[in-house]
């Protein structure tokens, strides 16, 4: 694996101010190698979303803020540099595909007119070189009639075309790190298959990096190199793809996966009902002392509720923080792999 592209390091995110601050993403660190792609998955609410347009400072600045921990892009740390130089990187050097083309696109401009506005706003001018440039992005993405849909508005494409725009309008600058944020939100499943064909791809041609947000784990498995799971604000395990869907170590992980439906699969106790896993990820405003998990969890013990568990690495770079799980037989505290 080559040197890493983006490193972060005990990223905090907050929400509210004073007394009232809530952490949204509390210490999340992680690493993205060159043409790696990395699925960051969780239920809804646990703080993928808020970890992206961290990482792009995209948080609402009446709203929230990044309050702690390091983004290195290269070895530059994102925490430290001016909006100017931020407005420089973002679509340059780090792009996102948002979760809803329909509502990231504007009804009010054709999809030539948008896309141009990337090259513009990076200062390269909308002219004849422009338009062929986007031109050649619609055609990478392997939109039809490019040309056609150059006059065409948001409203009259398709969800899967729409996504396929954004894509395009995303690495209009061949970025070193792509955010993909669960790009096949209501999709049909064919048209899934196809944007994440597109997306791995182009990560294979480009060499360019992906963090893909999803809450489907079966994406996951199929498409990412590593994953790393997030529960209420923080990383509870990661690690290479097959290490962690093998054998899973943190008791939340697990519940993901057995409420994953598969073919042939039997019904527990002969009841038509799948594995799920009771209660809901706590809000924000929701503050605990031990692991966040605990009230949800089947194996919790008093010490859970007492003190953060630790993540725990070993060798292979698997790393879970669970204290049930993390004996001196399953694995030893080291330190998190450069």
């Amino acid at each position: 694996m080559s040197a890493p592209i983006l490193q972060v390091r005990d990223l905090v995110t907050e929400f509210g101010s004073g007394a009232a601050a809530r952490r949204a993403v509390d210490g999340v660190s992680f690493s993205l190698a060159r043409g790696e792609v990395l699925g960051l998955v969780g239920e809804s609410g646990s703080g993928k979303s808020v970890t992206a347009l961290s990482l792009l400072r995209l948080i609402d600045r009446q709203a929230g803020r990044v309050s702690g921990g390091e983004i290195l892009l290269d070895g530059r740390d994102l925490r430290s540099a001016s909006e100017l130089e931020l407005r420089r990187i973002r679509g340059r050097e780090m792009s996102m595909v948002f979760q809803e083309p329909l509502s990231a696109l504007n009804p009010c401009y054709t999809v030539g007119d948008q896309l141009s506005e990337v090259f513009a706003a990076h200062g390269d001018g909308t002219g004849t070189a422009t338009r062929a440039r986007v031109l050649e992005l619609l055609s990478l993405v392997r939109i039809p009639d490019p040309a056609g849909i150059l006059r065409r508005y948001p409203h009259e494409l398709s969800g899967g075309m729409r996504q396929r725009v954004m894509i395009a309008m995303a690495l209009a600058y061949t970025p070193k790190v792509l955010i993909a944020d669960e790009p096949t939100t209501a999709l049909d499943v064919t048209i899934q298959a196809q944007v994440l064909n597109l997306i791995d791809g182009l990560r294979r041609e480009l060499g360019v990096a992906v963090i893909l947000i999803t809450h489907d784990m079966g994406v996951v498995a199929q498409y990412t190199d590593r994953v790393a799971v997030m529960y209420a604000g923080r990383i509870v395990e990661t690690g290479p793809v097959e290490a962690v869907f093998r054998q899973p170590r943190h008791p939340y992980t697990e519940g993901l996966l057995a409420s994953v439906p598969r073919l042939g699969q039997r019904w527990r106790d002969g009841v038509r009902r799948l594995a799920e896993i009771p209660g809901s990820v706590p809000g924000i405003g929701v503050i605990r002392e031990g692991c966040r998990f605990e009230p949800r969890c089947g194996l919790a013990e008093p010490r859970c509720a007492s003190g953060v568990p630790p993540l725990q690495h070993d060798a292979r770079g698997h790393a879970f923080a669970c204290w049930v799980r993390n004996t001196a037989a399953d694995a030893a505290p080291t330190k998190e792999p450069a």
